[in-house]
């Protein structure tokens, strides 16, 4: 039986929305495998490809990482991974460092062209301090904005909050950051860090940021 108009229309609705549901679900899937890349770009030691992560030509990119101050733009970028965090600074006799990321809310526009996400990171870390390597417990939170350029996703703002980077023999509560980005004399941030709130035992502890909103489209 041939369908009505009606139906006809229904029917074209229907896929209509079908195929943008699949989009919008593989928009989720590539924003989670770039968070992923990055993460075991991070691990690996390959941290000069990171940038390549980032949007290159659009407004707006920007980078916070625990108490770093803020790099702002591409460049800005490009600075912090070759000076802070670059591999010839990290890559050294008993360095590691891995943060996961998971649990993740991924919220997307419509359009399917900007997202903004919040990923629970566990992580683990054995570094240097006062010349001596050290082992570190870490909790924090990645709080993303992405952006799609040139039909691939990209971070847009990237930031990461943290919850406690505790020496393994000392726990949170006795030392809830056992090392600190802004005291590096590599750290030169364009603009001052934004929320800096590790875990104290004096304070209700909020831990912030909450999960991102729908976009309002």
């Amino acid at each position: 039986m041939a369908m009505t108009l009606a139906q006809l229309e229904a029917e074209v609705l229907r896929l209509k929305e079908q195929v943008a549901e699949n989009a919008r679900t593989k928009d989720y899937l590539e924003i989670w495998k770039l968070q992923s890349l990055y993460s075991h770009l991070y691990h690996i030691g390959r941290r000069a490809e990171i940038p390549s992560l980032f949007a290159q030509k659009t407004p707006g990119v920007s980078l916070e990482i625990e108490d770093s101050g803020v790099y702002e733009g591409i460049e800005g970028v490009k600075r912090l991974w070759s000076t802070v965090f670059s591999e010839q600074s990290h890559l050294t006799a008993g360095f590691m460092a891995v943060h996961m990321t998971v649990n993740p809310i991924i919220e997307i526009n419509r359009a399917g062209t900007k997202a903004r996400g919040l990923w629970h990171s566990h992580g683990y870390a054995s570094l240097r301090v006062n010349g001596q390597l050290t082992p570190f417990l870490c909790l924090g939170k990645y709080d993303m904005e992405y952006v799609k350029e040139d039909g691939r996703w990209r971070f847009l703002k990237f930031v990461y909050r943290l919850t406690f980077m505790s020496p393994y023999h000392r726990d949170w509560i006795e030392e809830a950051q056992g090392a600190s980005i802004a005291g590096s004399p590599l750290n030169h941030p364009d603009r001052p860090t934004t929320y800096h709130l590790p875990y104290s035992p004096y304070r209700i502890n909020v831990m912030q940021p909450p999960p991102p909103e729908p976009y309002p489209d």
